[in-house]
């Protein structure tokens, strides 16, 4: 009955209706038509029915390994890269958490242990109706009300993209007289935030986390399922970071 109701979802209803399609085209002798129905159902397939997309994921995470946070040097400060919360006018918290939250518990996770003497928050800006609402300011409120940490606590602003991060935490760096400091971000971008870090000016200690894909989590793996929205998901994230390198690379902000 639940497989039944999987089909029924969106993401259901596009892969039987790709196969209908391909089907339809194929009788008609539409060749053409019938080939690139057929292209989009494998391709909706691979992504929603098998592991594909998680495989995809765990080649930009493999080599990053977990670590272990006591084993760490202590660095100047903890800088966490935005993706985790938004500002919310609704939660009681004044914040909604998203699926790269684990950066933010990982930051202070660093601070409780002493591992780090300062905290930062990146992140983007969200728009309201009236204003704009900055991912870094509603976490840094959420923090010093639960008083989650002793740290200095500093935010980013709204920044634009993990370039724009960079840049503003090397400058803060300066400013405050920092040497070393710790980067906590997915796993998965965790490759070309470090480059973008290091090509700032910064003295990188990476520290990845948010482990995302079936491999690295070393869940149980499938080989065909129903169709679900995981595996866009990975799809999704993969692309972002593909593509970024290029694009980083095409503008000078990695090597």
């Amino acid at each position: 009955m639940k497989a039944a109701f999987d089909f029924l979802e969106p993401q259901g209803l596009v892969f039987v209706g790709l196969g209908v399609f391909a089907v339809m085209f194929v009788r008609q002798r539409q060749r053409l038509l019938a080939a690139f129905a057929v292209f989009l159902w494998l391709i909706t397939g691979l992504v929603s029915c098998t592991p594909f997309a998680s495989w995809l994921i765990f080649r930009i995470e493999r080599p990053w390994k977990p670590v272990k946070l006591d084993s760490l040097e202590v660095c100047d400060a903890v800088v966490c890269l935005g993706g985790g919360l938004e500002p919310s006018r609704l939660e009681p918290t004044g914040l909604r958490t998203k699926g790269g939250a684990d950066r933010l518990f990982c930051a202070l996770e660093m601070t409780r242990q002493g591992k780090a003497k300062a905290l930062v928050l990146g992140g983007g800006g969200f728009r309201f109706h009236d204003e704009r609402g900055s991912e870094a300011e509603a976490g840094m409120a959420w923090i010093k009300a639960w008083k989650l940490t002793d740290a200095p606590l500093h935010s980013l602003g709204i920044c634009n993209d993990t370039h724009d991060e960079a840049l503003k935490t090397a400058a803060l760096a300066t400013q405050q007289g920092w040497k070393r400091i710790a980067l906590v971000t997915s796993a998965y971008h965790m490759t070309r935030s470090k480059s973008t870090f290091e090509k700032a000016g910064l003295r990188v200690v990476p520290v990845p986390c948010n482990y995302v894909s079936q491999q690295m989590r070393q869940e149980q793996s499938y080989w065909f399922k129903t169709p679900d929205v995981t595996g866009y998901g990975y799809a999704e994230a993969w692309m972002h970071e593909v593509v970024g390198e290029w694009v980083y690379r095409w503008r000078g902000w990695i090597e």
